[in-house]
């Protein structure tokens, strides 16, 4: 399989992702290859980054990839201040973390988390399932 071979197989359609993470060079590397997969990526580094980039973006967001613990606000905190204003994408979440503890408040949410380090094929299997749920495919 020669990387030509994908361009059959794009699991994007120019949807909008966010990706949210303290860890800046995983956010360019996701960036990176979603927007390789035919997805359309905006980024930021923390919640409050992340209500600034929503706020200013014209189009609705898609899908919000978004780490659990950040500083400041993390992805729980982000998501439910998106529900309050009525923006409702489709979630995933990331973390670092293995703790039950930490992780209780998404884990019951129902939207999928990933462990990180988790492979890029992992991410775009739930990404595209998220996106046709919400698309009510």
């Amino acid at each position: 399989m020669g990387d030509n071979d994908t361009s059959l197989l794009l699991p994007g359609h120019g949807e909008l992702v966010l990706v949210v993470d303290d860890d800046e060079k995983l956010v360019k590397a996701l960036a990176r290859m979603l927007k390789s997969l035919g997805f359309s990526v905006l980024t930021a580094l923390n919640g409050q980054e992340a209500l600034s980039v929503i706020e200013g973006c014209s189009t609705p967001i898609d899908a919000l990839l978004t780490d659990v613990v950040m500083p400041g606000m993390g992805g729980k905190e982000l998501v439910d201040h998106l529900i309050r204003e009525g923006i409702y994408p489709g979630v995933i979440y990331m973390s670092g973390y293995d703790d039950q503890v930490k992780l209780a408040s998404v884990l019951t949410g129902g939207a999928p988390l990933l462990h990180k380090p988790f492979t890029l094929y992992a991410l775009v299997v739930i990404l595209r399932a998220v996106l046709d749920k919400r698309a009510g495919r």
